[in-house]
């Protein structure tokens, strides 16, 4: 009974140890090939058909440099996508952010860094922060959620439907003063915008009901549209 026991141990199955055969292995079990299948031959032109099909098929990929150009090829975001962001200015090229720090608080990734220019004095004697001396969007941060443009009671800062973002180190993407508004000047120009956002006809189709750069209202209701839209 003991010589059973220490044969099942070592791996014998009930059969052997009834009959007193030797156990199979796995290599007993296994199905003998056959001499085609052997030499593989017929498997190798199996996937040789395959693979010649499939050369002669349009492709569905795309040359990034060569082809991202063409109007049937290239990506075109969704309405409502969030890409860079930017910073507006009005007609007159100013600024339109009175570094108010509405952006930076409402920020969950706190990636919005706001140094204030303190260029004006309320009635009471202090200091109000009436534009931006220093604006930075560290991108390595931010999770594109857009909060920071539904804080902005001025709507002046936004998002573009730029994706592609490419640095050689860190700081590339730390976004600055200079960069953002970089941002508004090109992103205005694809769209055959001025640099206000105003369009031939002296209309603001990116502004809160088109009424301007100077919106002080009205941003709420237009960004709640924006979210449907893009839904």
């Amino acid at each position: 009974m003991s010589t059973h026991t220490e044969h099942a141990e070592h791996g014998g199955d009930i059969r052997s140890i009834m009959t007193g055969e030797a156990p199979k292995s796995a290599r007993d079990n296994e199905r003998k090939l056959n001499f085609w299948e052997r030499i593989y031959l017929i498997e190798i032109f199996k996937g040789l058909v395959n693979t010649f099909k499939m050369m002669f098929r349009p492709s569905t990929t795309i040359d990034y440099v060569g082809e991202k150009s063409r109007d049937n090829q290239r990506h075109i975001p969704a309405v409502g996508y969030r890409g860079e962001h930017y910073l507006k200015v009005d007609d007159s090229n100013n600024i339109k952010c009175v570094a108010c720090f509405m952006c930076s608080t409402a920020c969950p990734a706190e990636c919005i860094t706001i140094v204030g220019d303190q260029t004006d004095v309320d009635e009471f004697g202090a200091q109000r922060f009436k534009a931006p001396d220093v604006f930075e969007i560290d991108m390595l941060k931010c999770i594109y959620c857009g909060m920071c443009v539904e804080a902005c009671p001025k709507d002046a800062i936004a998002m573009s439907t730029t994706y592609n973002q490419v640095g050689t180190k860190r700081g590339d993407f730390i976004f600055d003063k200079a960069r953002l508004l970089k941002n508004n000047d090109e992103f205005m120009e694809s769209l055959g915008l001025a640099r206000s956002g105003k369009d031939k006809d002296g209309r603001y189709p990116l502004s809160p009901d088109g009424c301007g750069p100077d919106v002080t209202h009205g941003v709420q209701p237009y960004r709640q549209g924006l979210r449907q839209d893009g839904a």
